[in-house]
């Protein structure tokens, strides 16, 4: 398929940019305590430009000491920070893109380990009970920090960077500002819909007046809040309209908070979220506040991008996380580089890893935030090497090891690739999943790998084969406790269900509310099963990404599936099964019992 639109130079300005397709800013911890960018930082950044976005907008870079978010996140606001940011715009360039740097400032986000104790806001109101109180800036402190924000845009300029994005959105400080859930001030930058936007109008003025008339500026900005007591959207497309009068260029519509997993999920739409959600929103701001939108959200296929700005929705698309998952994403949906595209699948791993201050990761690019140490380069000495296990390692490792040149041998039981994934894509709305096992088909039809289906691999093998070494890519499996009972037919396990393998009852005992058993629930609740979901712990599905839980607690609720936490399973006898809470024998009776217990390492070789 030929994609006309997301492929068609886009010029604002003096600017033309390639396509329409945005890196948006993500945080990555790659660099240091320095805020200075490192080699590790560079690596990751020059991989994304190398795979064909049309324009990098860097992570959000403080703009001051005191606006500092996150510890391992990039600074300017001394000529220390100027020299790496000067290096990092070349070498975004030399690999063929443009590159623009989103300017931040923390607020009461701001992290006051890394900010000399100290963080402000427009009100002394915490993010989020129990988080530190900020101050409330004096006018003075706000006059400093608009200037702060055009300093470094000034200086932006003078490094090379090709344009700016002013981060308006997701609860720093610029939209404490406009929020009334954290604005409650009774001065001139508070109260009003024109005082709350005073500031940001602020930062805009201040910054288009310091880089000038012709130096591309965006403004990305939460559409929604989806928070009690926030702004409304028509509020939001004031603020828009205003801020094309003060010279921003382009309107980069995002939505929601990071202060609770309840509104951030817009920000950062787990993988039940449909493609495109945000969407609707972008489209809305090209209407009523003019062309051109960024649209952002959810957008994994080249498919959807185009459809979007074929039908004149947005004028350009911004893909974050996909670019983690596959940093050739744009090369590849343009023909210029071969194979599929590894589709980001929402689990939100690498916000996980970033919010426990940890470098970025990606589940299904281990290159993501390595792509300074490891590279798969031609083996100067292929050997043959046996897989044993067609799960995402195995594979992964199969297609690997074929690329640098050695000679695979992949050895799977199953009668198809693709292990643990395919009971996790039959879960309800992970369909996204199915995406995975097609990429590493696709992948394994372009090697050399020789596949060997329904066949166990074993001592015999290895003697017979002469293999140089053997990767054991063989997983895990459903872990049975040891509890009486569980040998009757009507005791099954959650994957032999999501496979259908197993049927069940019409009443149905689920035993584990992790992930696996909450899914299974939901799993059997959209069928019409009466649903009892145990839990010996406090609380259910405590495993789950936060945003991912929101949802699905949501669902399990609105399928009313009945939960117990606190409650033990004891033994079962037939229909009757007896469980333990608080201490106290109880009976619950269910036609089947499956088991989500957990899983244990496969190390049978």
């Amino acid at each position: 398929m030929s994609y006309l639109h997301l492929f068609r130079p886009f010029k604002i300005k003096d600017l033309a940019i390639p396509n329409r397709i945005l890196m948006a800013a993500m945080g990555n911890n790659l660099s240091g305590a320095e805020g200075i960018v490192s080699p590790r930082a560079m690596a990751y950044y020059v991989a994304r430009a190398r795979g064909g976005v049309g324009m990098v907008i860097t992570e959000a870079v403080a703009v001051s000491l005191v606006g500092r978010h996150r510890a391992g996140g990039l600074l300017l606001f001394d000529r220390s920070h100027e020299a790496g940011l000067r290096r990092l715009a070349e070498a975004i360039h030399e690999a063929g893109s443009l590159v623009a740097i989103q300017l931040n400032h923390g607020g009461r986000l701001a992290d006051p380990t890394i900010t000399g104790g100290r963080i402000v806001a427009p009100s002394n109101i915490p993010a989020v009970p129990g988080a530190p109180a900020p101050l409330a800036m004096g006018l003075d402190e706000i006059e400093e920090t608009i200037s702060d924000f055009a300093r470094a845009a000034e200086r932006a300029v003078g490094l090379g960077f090709d344009a700016l994005e002013i981060h308006g959105a997701h609860t720093y400080l610029i939209h404490q500002f406009f929020s009334p859930r954290s604005n409650q001030r009774e001065d001139e930058y508070g109260g009003s819909l024109e005082n709350r936007m005073r500031f940001p109008l602020g930062v805009a003025k201040a910054v288009r007046e310091a880089v000038g008339d012709r130096f591309p500026m965006l403004y990305r900005l939460s559409a929604e809040e989806y928070e009690a007591g926030g702004y409304t959207i028509e509020e939001a497309l004031a603020l828009g309209r205003e801020l094309r009068n003060c010279g921003v260029d382009i309107v980069h519509v995002s939505a929601g908070t990071t202060e609770r997993p309840q509104s951030s999920l817009y920000c950062i739409q787990p993988g039940t979220m449909p493609e495109g959600c945000l969407i609707p929103l972008a489209e809305r701001f090209r209407k009523e506040v003019g062309p051109p939108i960024v649209g952002v959200g959810r957008l994994t296929s080249p498919e959807i991008s185009e459809q979007l700005l074929k039908e004149g929705k947005i004028d350009l698309v911004a893909i974050g996380r996909g670019l983690l998952a596959d940093p050739e994403w744009p090369h590849k949906a343009e023909n210029k580089v071969s194979g599929p595209i590894r589709k980001c699948i929402g689990c939100n791993r690498c916000i996980e890893s970033i919010s426990h201050q940890e470098a970025i990761m990606c589940t299904v690019n281990p290159l993501t935030g390595n792509e300074h140490k490891l590279r798969s380069r031609k083996a100067s000495k292929p050997k043959k090497i046996a897989v044993v296990g067609a799960g995402p390692a195995g594979l992964e490792a199969a297609c690997t090891g074929s690329f640098m040149g050695h000679r695979v041998l992949l050895y799977e039981r199953q009668n198809r690739v693709g292990g643990q994934l395919w009971e996790a894509a039959a879960a309800p709305r992970k369909h996204i999943l199915k995406s995975l096992i097609n990429y590493y088909e696709s992948r394994l039809a372009e090697t050399d790998v020789e596949l060997h289906l329904e066949e166990e691999f074993s001592e015999k093998t290895l003697k017979e084969k002469k293999v140089d070494a053997v990767v054991l890519a063989t997983g895990s499996r459903p872990n049975r406790p040891s509890i009486p009972g569980l040998d009757h037919s009507h005791v099954t396990v959650a994957r032999e269900v999501l496979l259908g393998l197993s049927r069940v009852g019409k009443t149905v005992l689920v035993v584990g509310g992790g992930l696996v058993g909450c899914e299974t629930a939901e799993f059997l609740a959209d069928q019409g099963k009466k649903v009892v979901l145990i839990e010996m712990l406090h609380d259910i599905a405590l495993d789950v990404e936060p945003r991912t839980r929101v949802l699905l607690l949501e669902r399990l609720e609105r399928l009313k599936v009945d939960i117990r936490t606190g409650c033990k399973l004891q033994a079962v006898n037939g229909v009757n099964v007896l469980v333990e809470v608080g201490g106290k024998g109880e009976t619950i009776t269910a036609e089947s019992v499956v088991l989500a217990t957990g899983y244990e390492p496969n190390n049978a070789l």
